[in-house]
């Protein structure tokens, strides 16, 4: 039931932080979603990788393709001295205010890279899901190295800045 205040029944009665979630207000319908009580996902694609760069500079996608000359140097591909920059540049202006309560980020190098560069020493989890990552396909940027070689190339980085990251929690196999 809204209540009526000049013929507009779109006013409600305010939801307190003390209202607890799961209680029936008739006035608020029977929704657990109040207002107070969501989370926020913000979604972050990565920043240019070595595949991105090559790719511009081609014109197209044919630099990273599986039966392209070369294109195994981009391999998981990692980030460039401009993605590194588009980093550091969203993190104070982007992200000022975002203050998250979990990185979940997929198992490519470039991503890894991207969301340390944008929330380490934050005292944030980050936590490593297959699901985010690239589907298998056509292109050499998308087929991951093995984890053991991902995770001893990052873990200097976390260890620096006093992060952790779980590579162990959620759909990640480990690929020799």
């Amino acid at each position: 039931m809204l209540e009526k205040t000049d013929g507009d029944y779109s006013v409600m009665p305010a939801i307190g932080k003390d209202t607890p979630a799961f209680s029936h207000i008739p006035e608020h319908g029977f929704s657990l979603f109040l207002a107070n009580r969501t989370k926020t996902i913000h979604f972050v694609r990565h920043a240019e990788g070595t595949h991105n760069e090559a790719n511009a500079a081609y014109g197209d996608d044919t630099p990273c393709t599986f039966s392209t000359p070369g294109s195994w140097k981009h391999l998981d591909a990692r980030l460039t001295d401009k993605g590194i920059k588009q980093c550091i540049t969203a993190k104070e202006t982007l992200l000022a205010d975002v203050k998250p309560e979990l990185v979940v980020v997929s198992p490519f190098t470039r991503t890894l890279q991207t969301a340390h560069l944008m929330f380490a020493g934050k005292d944030i989890p980050f936590m490593v899901h297959h699901l985010c990552q690239e589907r298998w396909g056509k292109f050499t940027c998308d087929k991951r190295r093995p984890k053991l070689e991902i995770v001893q190339d990052m873990k200097p980085i976390y260890d620096d800045t006093g992060d952790s990251i779980d590579f162990d929690s959620f759909g990640y196999v480990l690929l020799v």
